[in-house]
């Protein structure tokens, strides 16, 4: 774990927020980063695929008939032509606009031809690939072939989810709406994370949640790249968010936010897990996509209901608050009267201590070449 000591009293200036050459250097960064793309649990038979977009360059995954999850650029060499929507499954992937034919490893099979026609050779053709990678689980995606891997990036982060989430491996994709969290919002990514890594607004501005846990103890861990939450239930039952089973349920909140725009978390409640990646369109918007695992069965015959709950709470009360909350922060940066804020940090009092916040902030500025 790293240490939390560092004497700069003074947030990230507002331009960071708003500026289009801030967000021109963070396209490259992230581009250049691993993205979350998808869970291994979407592709478990040779030919399934999934496709994302990372601003305006676009991808897929796909499993190969080896078992190898395999990313490629979504473009055929040919004339350019994007070659799958959406996800699917395939056993060979044909180019609509010419028929050109790929295996599932990416090499050419077959151009529609006569037999004076004049093409290229079949094995001087392949599909442009991407690098990918699997943590937890989850598939990530870099588009720079010479990035550090993931472990290099983020050590121990895989061996600290698996450990502390010891039901994971056996999780499964459930849908990209099932915590209501897959929204646009009209502030800065930043904006979303800063207000995701502290916990000194639960209180004031949501309620319900607070009523829920025990946010007095609260605590943050920082590491390489990623930092660790623990977020214990005050163990009610009942409370004024939604309805805890205390047998079956979750009862501790466990979040990771990976730099520079992944967040994992299994949130208390019915037993599942997400993963968010957070994309920013302009300075001022942001869209945020999850990916929802839940058990292969449910663990007892109410969990479907109170999912349910969590699900109407998290979508119409605590994600609306927090939009509210970042919308109002995102217009706070464009003040003349704002260049740039305070932390608030204390060793001892996670539940109010901006201390994460500020660990993505050294990280940031580290990784736009300027002083920390």
């Amino acid at each position: 774990m790293l240490d939390t000591a560092n004497p700069r009293a003074r947030t990230l200036a507002a331009r960071h927020y708003t500026s289009a050459q801030s967000l021109d250097a963070e396209r490259e960064l992230m581009l250049r980063s691993w993205q979350l793309a998808g869970h291994e649990t979407q592709l478990v038979e040779p030919g399934q695929f999934i496709t994302l977009s990372l601003f305006d360059q676009n991808i897929f995954l796909v499993r190969d008939r080896d078992g190898e999850v395999r990313a490629f650029y979504n473009v055929c060499p040919h004339r350019g032509h994007q070659l799958v929507e959406g996800s699917g499954k395939k056993a060979v992937l044909t180019c609509p606009y010419h028929a050109w034919t790929f295996g599932l490893d990416g090499n050419l099979r077959g151009i529609p031809k006569r037999g004076e026609t004049d093409a290229p050779i079949r094995s001087e053709v392949c599909l442009s690939h991407v690098r990918v990678e699997s943590l937890a689980g989850f598939l990530f995606v870099n588009l720079d072939d010479d990035a550090p891997s993931l472990d290099e990036i983020a050590p121990g982060l895989e061996a600290q989810m698996l450990e502390r989430i010891p039901e994971l491996p056996t999780l499964m994709i459930e849908g990209d709406s099932a915590y209501g969290h897959t929204y646009t919002c009209k502030s800065n990514w930043k904006v979303m994370l800063d207000n995701y890594l502290e916990c000194h607004h639960c209180g004031p501005a949501h309620h319900s949640f607070d009523d829920m846990m025990n946010i007095a103890d609260n605590r943050f861990e920082l590491y390489q790249n990623y930092t660790y939450q623990h977020a214990p239930t005050a163990r009610k039952a009942q409370n004024e968010a939604f309805r805890l089973d205390l047998e079956h349920d979750v009862l501790d909140g466990q979040f990771w936010f990976l730099f520079p725009n992944t967040i994992f978390g299994q949130f208390p409640g019915a037993r599942g897990f997400y993963a968010s990646r957070f994309d920013p369109v302009t300075p001022d918007l942001t869209e945020r996509r999850s990916i929802s695992l839940t058990t292969p069965e449910p663990t007892d015959p109410d969990m479907a209901a109170r999912s349910a709950e969590r699900v109407e709470w998290s979508t119409n009360i605590v994600s609306a608050e927090d939009r509210e909350l970042c919308e109002s922060v995102q217009r706070g940066m464009h003040q003349r009267g704002f260049k740039q804020g305070w932390y608030v940090t204390d060793p001892d009092a996670h539940d109010i201590s901006e201390h994460a916040m500020r660990h993505f902030h050294d990280i940031y500025l580290s990784a736009m070449g300027e002083d920390v």
